[in-house]
């Protein structure tokens, strides 16, 4: 699926080389401006970057065109190429159940870890916050939650120099040295510019800390369509592009041939009734689309996020979901965020995780389409059933091998007759999730870290605690 024509997708690139070059991107960190500065970026007294378009187009092509993301598990090694659709669980810091929202706690971290660990359509997941540790210390103990409840690929953010230095060193721990994390490293960073237009300190110093590794880094331009970026969404697509595109010159000349995710598709419009802005609103698939088409151009691996704004797992979430999940997938990007999540993000609901699955399921038929081969058109099973004949018969048994590929089944979702339903106990799909929910935290075991790594993890965060909480 493609919102833009080559000209446009043309068009959006060149606007976008034209902000970089007249209005430029504020890098807050000091050493970053030095750093550009070296490779002849114009950076002012205000940290303000001026990029030539030559500079741009030299150090995006830098950049490889197929992503890795290493998991502790190789058999869980998520692939961002060609076109293949990756899909990921949503993060936030509250907890939704039923009709209320509470804090996550580390627990309900390490809970998260351990449903996406389970779920298949999960591909790698995102962490939720630990809002119960103190809050120099969040990031470390999200890290240590995931680490200890799952073996694929995370998604995870430091919120200082400090931390990503600390989680370095957890990653060294569990995978033998600093050396082996350049091959192998289960968590990747990702920043995203602050619209308009502005890198921060801490995007800055994430970047940096971890490109000596070679760690794969999510580079996102995310705005507020007409709050942080102009209310068109051709606009909003080339301002997030310039950002997205300076923040991938910054890591190409921190390492070259940095693996790097070029993202467009956290950008959602604001609703101009409540200043909120909206995840679930069609418009943000739409760009997201636009963005996938953005990111080819390039030849990098693209980002989008599936989402809603509901408060609980109503008709809304379902169709909202479907849609910003749909469209994207259509489009072609790379991996999609969001599984689970709910109400702007801010939130997720362990149930939604359990049918939203279901959704990526059928999303993934979707993005099969038909096969249309000799063997697949049938025309001996045809003949052999001929006119008012059955398909179940014996005559077309050798066609029963495509069922499994042809439909889906569901997991939480009822396809039976009103009769059996109501025997069944006439459930609704909330309250199966609800059992599946309580089967996975009951039952799965993943993978665990040897004691001695958890222990030497255990011991970096009790170093930083001594160091960065205050005592009372």
């Amino acid at each position: 699926m493609e919102f833009l024509s080559n000209d446009e997708v043309y068009a959006i690139h060149q606007a976008s080389l034209e902000i970089l070059e007249r209005v430029g991107m504020k890098f807050e960190n000091i050493e970053a401006q030095q750093i550009l500065r070296d490779v002849g970026i114009d950076v002012d007294s205000k940290g303000v970057a001026r990029f030539h378009p030559d500079i741009v187009e030299e150090f995006v092509k830098k950049a490889p065109s197929s992503v890795v993301l290493r998991a502790r598990d190789p058999k869980q090694d998520v692939y961002l190429r060609n076109d293949r659709v990756n899909f990921a669980s949503g993060t936030g810091m509250y907890i939704i159940e039923e009709n209320k929202a509470r804090k996550s706690t580390y627990q309900d971290c390490c809970n998260w870890a351990k449903l996406t660990d389970a779920i298949k359509n999960v591909d790698f997941s995102c962490e939720i916050h630990s809002t119960d540790m103190p809050l120099e210390l969040t990031d470390r103990y999200n890290f240590k939650a995931m680490v200890t409840n799952t073996t694929k690929a995370f998604l995870h953010s430091s919120f200082s120099r400090a931390a990503i230095l600390d989680e370095i060193e957890m990653a060294a721990a569990i995978f033998g040295g600093k050396e082996e994390i350049r091959k192998r490293s289960q968590f990747w960073p990702g920043c995203a510019a602050i619209s308009p237009l502005i890198w921060s300190e801490n995007a800055c110093n994430v970047f940096k800390e971890t490109a000596p590794y070679g760690i794969p880094v999510f580079v996102e331009g995310e705005s507020v369509i007409g709050g942080t970026s102009a209310v068109t969404a051709a606009s909003t697509l080339a301002q997030t592009n310039a950002e997205a595109l300076s923040g991938i010159v910054y890591n190409q000349i921190l390492k070259k041939g940095r693996p790097c995710v070029f993202n467009l598709g956290f950008t959602h419009p604001m609703d101009m009734k409540t200043c909120l802005a909206l995840h679930g609103n069609v418009v943000a698939g739409i760009v997201a689309a636009g963005g996938a088409q953005m990111a080819r151009y390039y030849g990098l691996p693209s980002a989008s996020w599936m989402a809603t704004d509901s408060k609980v797992s109503d008709a809304q979430c379902g169709y909202e979901k479907g849609l910003t999940g749909l469209i994207p997938a259509l489009a072609r990007s790379s991996f999609i965020f969001g599984m689970g999540q709910a109400e702007f993000t801010f939130a997720v609901d362990f149930e939604n995780l359990i049918i939203d699955d279901e959704i990526v399921t059928q999303i993934k038929r979707t993005l099969d389409g038909i096969e249309v081969t000799e063997e697949t058109l049938c025309l001996e099973a045809i003949e052999r059933v001929g006119i008012g004949g059955s398909f179940l018969s014996s005559k077309a048994k050798d066609t029963f091998k495509f069922v499994p590929k042809e439909t889906t089944e569901l997991t939480v979702g009822d396809r039976n007759t009103r009769e059996k339903w109501l025997e069944a106990g006439s459930m609704n799909i909330g309250e199966r999730a609800s059992a599946r929910v309580t089967e996975i935290l009951d039952t799965h075991v993943p993978e665990p870290l040897d004691g001695d790594i958890i222990k030497k993890i255990d011991e970096i965060i009790e170093r930083a605690k001594k160091k960065y909480v205050k005592q009372e």
